[in-house]
């Protein structure tokens, strides 16, 4: 049986720029129910939002019409990190994949995915639309990637994104230096990012306390037996924590507060974090 779909609710601070009606709050008058503003009704020939009170009240003696604010539509894009050491995680970016998009379609919002690897490849980029279907076939084209180098067109990826803003979920470990990590993210401040960093706690947490443990490199896959014990296991964990800490500090440097996962993917936890960010 197919595991069914999550989907999660998500929100932004700032209006939107879309023409499009949607969910969300937006910067255009129209048909809506937030009050916006008084206008004169030469500017908005209405006579059904006459309102006769600031008509009164006007100093020049014109009919006053009132406009309302316009929900418009939005766009949202996961750019995903293809690299090498994300071949492990592939499952469950699958699943967030379907997740994102069937939150963005039940909002009535557009859904577009990019893969990154080592050049822009357009068989992993999915411009923004509103069906299910092609992303369902980018998904089960994802889970066969033999991924064999690094998300080098992580950095290049900004032009192929609308020029208004929307939002962007970007997936990655995070396994490169913090300087390549703030060339992705500057020429990205101009949309709502949610930088989601994937890390498998086998990777540092669930080691034993003694005994030979085999350890692979994230992006050369290059294998290395250690000799583990107490002190080189809390070094580990230590190294990673710390990690943490410094890619929290770049990505709150340009304005982003990241979302660390760890193994399987749960819509609970977007929601969470939606609850708490106001982007």
């Amino acid at each position: 049986m197919q595991k069914p779909i999550e989907s999660f609710h998500y929100r932004l601070a700032y209006p939107g720029h879309s023409v499009f009606p949607g969910a969300h709050p937006g910067q255009m008058v129209g048909s809506g129910q937030l009050f916006k503003r008084h206008e004169p009704l030469l500017v908005s020939p209405d006579p059904r939002r006459i309102d006769l009170r600031a008509s009164l009240l006007d100093p020049f003696q014109q009919y006053r019409v009132r406009v309302f604010q316009q929900h418009s539509k939005l766009t949202v894009y996961v750019i995903a990190d293809l690299s090498t050491s994300m071949v492990d995680k592939l499952p469950a970016l699958g699943e967030l994949v379907l997740s994102a998009a069937q939150s963005a379609l039940q909002m009535g919002d557009s859904f577009g995915f990019i893969g990154c690897s080592h050049a822009i490849d357009h068989q992993w980029i999915l411009p923004a639309g509103s069906a299910m279907q092609p992303v369902r076939a980018l998904v089960n084209r994802l889970q066969t990637l033999r991924a064999q180098s690094r998300a080098e067109s992580l950095s290049h990826v900004a032009p192929l994104l609308p020029h208004k803003r929307c939002l962007v979920l970007l997936v990655t470990d995070g396994h490169f230096s913090l300087q390549k990590l703030q060339a992705i993210l500057r020429p990205l401040t101009q949309h709502a990012v949610v930088p989601i960093v994937w890390w498998q706690t086998n990777e540092y947490s669930n080691l034993p306390d003694w005994g030979l443990v085999r350890f692979k490199d994230a992006e050369s896959r290059r294998s290395r037996t250690l000799l583990m014990r107490p002190v080189l296991k809390q070094r580990i964990i230590q190294t990673f924590e710390q990690r943490r800490l410094q890619l929290r500090q770049c990505f709150r440097a340009f304005g982003m507060e990241p979302l660390f996962l760890s193994n399987d993917y749960r819509a609970d936890t977007l929601n969470r974090y939606f609850q708490q960010q106001a982007l």
